[in-house]
């Protein structure tokens, strides 16, 4: 039984990728803030810049919190018969080397098909690159298998 995690170095692209988001976001609201104000914005309405900024902040930080949580607790585990992928806050993800029929290499990492999907389940291309390639070997294997 094998068990394989996300890579930790893979990490910063992740929290770059939430920060870029909400500070676009931010900057948005500040938009959105400012058309539905305008006349009053440099008023008493000025204090709502701050405050517009401050709940992305709070927002972006506990998203990058969340996803640190999940990414330390993501596991897939590969035995001699099954592959189990388990992800907090969502159910396990189990399936028998019969299942599997074939897995191809996309952008985003690899997709897995089964005799009733044929887009079961995406493993992300942020595990380790050795780790990615050694799961899609295995997982090769037990499709040729089958076939």
């Amino acid at each position: 039984m094998t068990t394989y995690r996300l890579d930790p170095e893979k990490f910063s692209r992740a929290r770059r990728n939430i920060i870029l988001t909400y500070g676009f976001l931010s900057l948005i609201g500040l938009g959105i803030v400012y058309l539905n104000l305008r006349d009053a914005l440099f008023g008493s309405a000025w204090g709502l810049i701050p405050f517009v900024f401050f709940l992305f902040f709070v927002a972006g930080a506990i998203a990058v919190r969340e996803r640190k949580k999940t990414w330390e607790a993501f596991n897939i585990t590969i035995s001699d018969n099954t592959f189990v992928y388990a992800v907090p806050k969502i159910s396990e993800f189990t399936l028998k080397k019969s299942e599997i029929t074939g897995v191809r290499q996309v952008r985003q990492g690899l997709i897995v098909s089964t005799r009733l999907r044929k887009n079961a389940l995406l493993i992300s291309k942020d595990l380790r690159d050795a780790d990615l390639l050694a799961i899609g070997r295995i997982l090769e294997q037990w499709a040729e298998e089958k076939n």
